[in-house]
């Protein structure tokens, strides 16, 4: 019996506590939008808009970034970031011997953060995206509207027992993971890291029958700080971790079952297919990366760091909205899938 079958499946959502009604307040808050679906398709997505929403300039599509709303979200996403990817064990410790570090760590600026207009036109157009999004006055011109009206989201494929209609249903989703991870890979060989990569960040232009194609990436806009020095293959297994445990969540509320959420991993890993980035992915994940509730225990963290935590991972519960619950086995069975994967592409010795 696989171990992960008799791992508990949350199905009652969690009595909120002060700092998830303020989270989810905040949340509703900022997205300013949906992409706009309902008229093509005949459904609404479920995708939000974060940081600006959609509107029109003429025929023009755009995601349009003025406005007191979205300059907060901007300011509220660099600070939230700051500390998701940053952990330290024992504060109290690093003050009393490394007072010049601690102070650093309070105020260390983030790795990555939601980009201005001409950050993210710039980003789309290191990853290859300039016939798909350009600048525009008011932010980001969506140069192709049907990226937005008429293609279908990894997202809502997952989601697509919340969505009314058989458009959805009938594709395969793990077909159109696979998909979806050999793509990641592509642009990471080609192009370099994006920045963040969650299932709302990867679209499908096109759908015959039950199948999808020609997925395209979602306007880039969390870009990396220029003034850190990360290197390009920390950043590739940072998009690669947002993607792997983003899935894995959608995948246990959809089916309540940790054989199709080990599936949904081992579908990632198989078809991103890169040892380093494994190796990698493997090392975040024993880490404690990223930063969540209810995975304290086992990461040696002192009782100060474990009590800010529920502050520290307030941006990954955002972003994820994962139960506290299922985090020590989602990093158990991804960390398995990777030592799966390694051993499986490490040759046999022969004698």
């Amino acid at each position: 019996m696989n171990k992960f079958e008799q791992a508990p499946v949350p199905n009652e959502p969690e009595k909120k506590g002060i700092l998830d009604s303020v989270r989810s307040r905040v949340q509703e808050k900022m997205q300013e939008s949906h992409l706009p679906t309902k008229e093509a398709l005949g459904y609404e997505s479920t995708v939000g808009v974060y940081g600006g929403k959609v509107n029109y300039d003429g025929d023009r599509m755009v995601f349009d970034m003025r406005g007191m709303i979205s300059k907060v979200d901007r300011m509220g996403d660099a600070v939230l970031r700051t500390y998701d990817e940053h952990t330290v064990k024992n504060p109290v410790e690093m003050l009393k011997k490394h007072p010049r570090w601690f102070f650093r760590f309070l105020a260390p600026g983030t790795k990555r953060y939601r980009g201005t207009p001409e950050e993210i036109a710039e980003n789309a157009k290191r990853l290859g995206l300039e016939n798909e999004y350009a600048s525009h006055e008011w932010g980001i011109e969506i140069k192709d509207p049907d990226i937005y009206r008429a293609s279908r989201p990894l997202q809502d494929i997952f989601r697509s027992d919340m969505i009314e209609g058989d458009d959805l249903d009938e594709i395969d989703r793990f077909e159109a993971l696979a998909q979806s991870a050999r793509y990641i890979r592509n642009i990471h060989d080609e192009y370099g890291a994006i920045g963040e990569v969650l299932p709302s960040d990867i679209i499908f232009r096109k759908k015959e029958g039950v199948d999808v194609s020609e997925p395209v990436l979602n306007i880039p806009d969390i870009v990396y700080n220029k003034e850190k020095q990360t290197s390009e293959i920390d950043k590739k297994t940072t998009d690669l971790l947002d993607f792997t445990m983003s899935i894995g969540i959608e995948e246990l509320r959809r089916s309540e079952d940790w054989n199709e959420t080990q599936h949904a991993i081992r579908t990632i890993i198989d078809s991103y297919d890169d040892e380093t980035a494994i190796k990698m992915l493997k090392s975040y994940i024993k880490r404690g990366r990223l930063t969540m509730l209810g995975d304290a225990e086992g990461f040696g963290l002192s009782k100060t760091t474990e009590t800010l935590r529920p502050l520290t991972a307030i941006h990954n519960k955002a972003r994820l909205n994962f139960d506290k619950d299922t985090t020590s086995n989602l990093r158990e069975l991804i960390a398995t899938e990777c030592d799966r994967y390694l051993e499986d592409s490490t040759p046999e010795e022969t004698e």
